[in-house]
């Protein structure tokens, strides 16, 4: 009984990582298929359909409908609607679609549960907030002029009244806001320039704790898991917004961290003296076992962090938290099972100078 506890007591996953026989890094050109494939279809995605771009990059309109309007003012027979509810929510977006279905235009709606409206004495209220692309070669009068159409149609689809500050509508409905397709440039322009640098920086820091070798391998990782993010998103259809641009950067400064990790451990190996004899392939393959439980653990603790926030977050915080998700695999990906074959197959350890003996 005690000799059965022992081995139970014993047992460790980190041990039984290390002592296996798979070998990362001889399979090299077997974990390229996957991303080669996915970049593939991106590539032709790209080509043929193009990215689901938001208003912040195509220009359009948006405005609140809020649909628990306690304080509000309203007919007596308006329905107080439950964003929440399954039904309810249904039922919203089907008048909404109506509505934008007569002016011509189609809908990318979505929840907001925490609309706060302190000017109208409404704290906690529930609404649904809509976004459409503006009509092709309207200018902004006629803009003007559909959105107030448009405002003014769901003021009396949802049995909103005049609250008698000077309007033809309720405040129920928000005033549209109109998102020019010009910051979209300028967006573009400061995301480039933010990953030029932060790439540039990664590169030298990589190659200055360790050498070049490595931080070229670190790059070709990022772009890795930069292109996958982006090739997924365009199969899936998620949409293009100021937030997928913040995903992007922000998911340089993560994927680096597991490729830093295993080149540390590397570099230990290195200079321990026990794989003087071993070539690039052992040591790599070494380091990536001696370090995979951190990683695995690393990034799955964030991971379920990440995912519960797309799960119960709104849909702005989806928006972003989705492309961190798949960048994060992404990212653990590329650092366990491509950056250290490419740093096998690309390092040449310089040659240590022979030290003469004068008689």
């Amino acid at each position: 009984m005690n000799n059965k506890f022992k081995k139970l007591k014993t047992f460790s996953v980190d041990a039984i990582v290390r002592k296996s026989k798979f070998d990362y890094c001889k399979n090299l050109k077997w974990f390229l298929i996957a991303p080669i494939v996915i970049l593939l279809v991106g590539i032709i995605l790209l080509c043929t359909v193009g990215f689901n771009l938001g208003i912040d990059f195509t220009g359009g309109s948006k405005m609140t409908i809020y649909a628990n309007n306690q304080g509000l003012i309203t007919t007596e027979n308006a329905k107080q609607y439950d964003v929440n509810n399954a039904s309810d929510y249904q039922e919203m977006k089907d008048k909404i679609n109506k509505i934008l279905a007569e002016e011509g235009l189609s809908i990318d709606i979505y929840r907001t549960t925490t609309v706060t409206l302190d000017d109208l004495g409404v704290t906690d209220g529930q609404g649904v907030q809509i976004q459409y692309q503006n009509k092709t070669g309207q200018n902004g009068t006629e803009i003007a002029e559909t959105n107030k159409r448009i405002r003014e149609k769901l003021q009396e689809e949802f049995g909103y009244v005049n609250n008698g500050i000077g309007e033809d509508y309720s405040l129920a409905v928000s005033a549209p806001e109109v998102v020019t397709a010009t910051a979209s440039s300028e967006l573009l322009m400061n995301a480039f320039i933010a990953m030029v640098v932060a790439i540039a920086f990664i590169l030298i820091y990589v190659a200055f704790r360790f050498e070049l070798t490595s931080g070229l391998a670190s790059i070709l990782a990022l772009f890795h898991d930069l292109c996958i993010m982006t090739s997924l998103v365009l199969i899936f259809r998620i949409q293009i917004n100021s937030s997928f641009v913040a995903a992007l950067v922000t998911i340089l400064g993560y994927s680096i961290n597991n490729t830093i990790i295993i080149f540390d451990r590397i570099r230990e190996n290195a200079k321990s003296g026990k794989y003087d004899k071993a070539s690039n392939v052992q040591l790599a393959n070494n380091s990536v076992k001696e370090t995979m439980t951190r990683s695995v653990f690393t990034t799955l603790t964030t991971l379920v962090t990440i995912a519960m926030v797309a799960i119960i977050g709104v849909s702005d915080i989806r928006q972003f938290a989705v492309p961190i998700i798949i960048g994060i695999v992404a990212g653990f990906y590329s650092s366990v099972f491509i950056t250290p074959g490419l740093w096998a197959i690309a390092y040449k350890p310089k040659k240590k100078k022979k030290s003469t003996v004068k008689a």
